[in-house]
This record gives C-alpha cells, structure tokens and sequence, in this order.
C-alpha cells in the first residue's frame, strides 16, 4: 500500500493487537487525540487510526466515502475491507447488513427497522422481564451465581432466538460460539472458535430452507419471504444476514449489562445512586455505552480521495475508526474517565452514526435497563468475586466479560414461569 505523504506528528507505531495495547487503550487514544486525530499506523500494512470525536463523526456520517462493504475484488479496483478490523479476522463470514452499502443497505434497513423500532421493542418487554426474572429464579435461594453465564448471557439469547424464529432450547449453542470467538485472544483459541463456525452456518442454512417451505412470524420468515425489486435474497444474502443479527443480539447486550453489573458492584456509591434514583436508567444506560464503548472500533475502505482533519487519505486506504477514543474525547465530554449517571448531554458514538448506525439501539437500552434493574431490585447487596471475574483480552475490536460471579443475600423465588 505504500506510506503516505504525512508529518512525523502523523506517523505511529502500536500494535493494536497487542497485551500492551489492550491495557493501554485509552491512555494511547488520548495522547493520539491531542497530537493527531487522524494518524498513520504503519503495522499490517498501513492504516489510518482515527481516535478524535470530530473526526470519527465526519466518517461515519460519509458512508460513500468511507465504505462499509466488504468486497475485496470489487470492480472498482478497491479492495473493501469490510468494517471487522485490520486485518480482517480469518474465517468471519461477511455481515449481511454492517457489510454492505448502497440501494441494497437502505433496502434492508428500511425493511428491517419495523422489527427494532421504539413500538415493536415496548412489545418484547414483557418477555423480557419473565425471562429476567425467571432466571434469577433459578439462582436466588442459593445466595450465589454468575451474572454472565447465569444472567446476562442466556436473557439476550432467548429474546434473539424468540425474534428470529429458532428453537430457545439452543440460545446455549449461538451464546457460546459468539462469546467464544469474541473473547479469544487469538492464536490457537481463536482458532478453535471460529472453527465451529461452519457447523452453525450449515444449521442456519437448514433452518432457513425450512422457513422457506413453511413460513411463521418470526424475522427469518419475513426474510426469506422479502424481495427488492422482485428478486428475493437468495441462501447467501440470507445466511451473512442471520449471522449478523444473531452475533450483534446475543453478544453486544450481553458485554454491556455484564460490564456495567461489574461497574456498580464495585462502586457501590453509584449502585446506590441508581438504586436510590430509578429515574436515571435511561441516562445511566447511555452512560455506560459511552464509558465502555463495547463495539471499540470498526474499519472502513476510502473509495475516493479525501481531507480528514488535514490528512490527505487515498483511495483504497483502510480506516480504523474508534469509537471509544471519541467517546473519551476531552473536548466533547466533561470527565470522560468518569462514569457519570446524570450525564448530560451525552452525545456519544457507542451506536454508529450515519447510514449504518446500530439497528438494534432501541432493543440494546430496553434490555440494558430491564437487566440492570431486574438485579439491583432482587439482589441489591450483591458482591463481585474479583478473583473470578474474566473479561475479554486481546480483541481490538469488541469488550466484554465472560464470567462475573457473584453472592449475595439469598431470597425466595417468585415463582416465574419459564419463557415460551
């Protein structure tokens, strides 16, 4: 690719792959913030590394600029890189919504949004708050759990499996591989990961030739049903697509209860706060977006020539953009190494901005909220095992928990019926 014209202030050398990275993270962004927004990285070939509030906003606003798509061969003469990472972790399938532009993308986010708006979300409250409490059920009486493995991961899981039409019973299956590939920290455990991942591929194949022969309500059926043009998305489309939804619904919501539930357990004047002020949820909720940023950066293609913050970035460059570094940007936000319930404004990034912000915001704050609250109500006085608590290392890209056990004050249960 070729170094470009830059300043010496302009040109860095980390490896954001690296132990030293991972625990250096925002120290590294904020000393690159003050000295250049938009940097050179020289490693894997060469990249920009944008970490500035101002200019991460003008590129997720610039979708045409700053592709999305991942379409390595593209006509073109661009090699798109997708939006995964640098480089592009091996063997991820393609993301059938994040990684792809143009007429296709505003077709599938205008179809697509009637499932995840304000509207539709308020109806899966009350699944939401059964399947909660029925799983603090299974745990309560014994005064000890795992707010992951127990809690935070099964409750999204069975709410995505619910959406999409599949069996609850396998919630376990998509949880762990997903939870699996994003918390490996490379090598021979990354590895062993995403080699389930065409075994999951050849069942959700299955799954939706089923749907195909017999349609019910569920998003896969609307799916498999829907067409643009007349022409209906064939078994490729359909599989990056459910791939898609599933990782972002049983994943990310997962990893932002788990490291907020690991936040108030161990600042107990904040636990308190909210506990005391249940008016704060939906501020506390975007706080804690903003703070851990659990989507911490995405990568883009230039597919023209452009001026970012004085950079002169070419054609066919890679982008890393990090959404963490802006949502600790100084001039934008008052204290930004400080969790602050009441924040506001907070106008921060932790959904995307432009043409390819999340899609699942709606559903990702309802389902924070019920989650939080669900376990501040029942087990207010709950203490974290620090020794035992394991969060994600070595992944650039995603932040996360994958075990935080924890004891409390045990109760009775209330008798909750299982989710059906």
């Amino acid at each position: 690719m070729g170094q470009p014209d830059v300043s010496t202030d302009a040109l860095v050398d980390f490896d954001h792959h690296s132990d030293d990275y991972q625990r250096n993270e925002l120290r590294i962004n904020a000393d690159l913030r003050r000295r250049c927004p938009v940097a050179w990285n020289e490693n894997y070939g060469g990249f920009w590394f944008v970490t500035g509030y101002d200019a991460v906003t003008e590129v997720a606003r610039d979708g045409d600029t700053f592709a999305h798509k991942y379409e390595p061969d593209a006509p073109d003469g661009v090699s798109y890189q997708g939006e995964m990472g640098v480089p592009r972790p091996q063997g991820q399938p393609p993301l059938g919504i994040g990684e792809v532009d143009g007429p296709y993308h505003l077709a599938l986010r205008r179809a697509l949004t009637p499932f995840f708006c304000t509207g539709a979300v308020d109806k899966m409250r009350p699944f939401m708050e059964q399947s909660v409490h029925w799983f603090i059920d299974q745990r309560i009486a014994d005064g000890q759990m795992d707010l992951v493995l127990d809690y935070a991961s099964p409750v999204p899981a069975i709410l995505t499996m619910r959406l999409m039409g599949l069996p609850y019973d396998d919630w376990q299956r998509y949880a762990n591989l997903f939870h699996s590939v994003m918390a490996a920290s490379g090598g021979d455990e990354y590895n062993r990961a995403i080699a389930e991942v065409p075994a999951m591929l050849d069942g959700l194949g299955k799954f939706i030739a089923a749907r195909r022969a017999d349609p019910g309500d569920d998003l896969t059926s609307f799916l498999v049903q829907f067409d643009i043009e007349g022409t209906r998305l064939d078994d490729s489309q359909l599989l990056d697509i459910l791939w898609n939804l599933i990782g972002g619904g049983v994943d990310t919501t997962t990893s932002l209860t788990a490291l907020s539930l690991l936040h108030l357990g161990t600042h107990r004047d904040l636990r308190q706060q909210l506990i005391d002020h249940p008016e704060l949820y939906r501020r506390a909720a975007e706080e804690f977006l903003r703070y851990f940023t659990v989507n911490k950066q995405l990568s883009r293609t230039v597919s023209r020539d452009t001026v970012l913050a004085g950079q002169q970035l070419r054609r066919n460059d890679r982008v890393l953009v990090s959404w963490i570094g802006a949502n600790h940007d100084e001039r934008e936000f008052d204290d930004p190494g400080e969790v602050m319930l009441d924040r506001s404004p907070n106008r921060h990034v932790a959904f995307g901005l432009g043409p390819h912000r999340c899609i699942g915001a709606p559903l990702a704050r309802i389902m924070f909220e019920v989650m939080v609250r669900a376990v501040l109500e029942r087990m207010p006085d709950y203490e974290v095992d620090l020794d035992g608590v394991h969060t994600y290392a070595g992944n650039p890209t995603m932040t996360g928990v994958g075990k935080l056990p924890v004891t409390f004050t045990p109760s009775q249960s209330l008798g909750t019926p299982r989710p059906q």
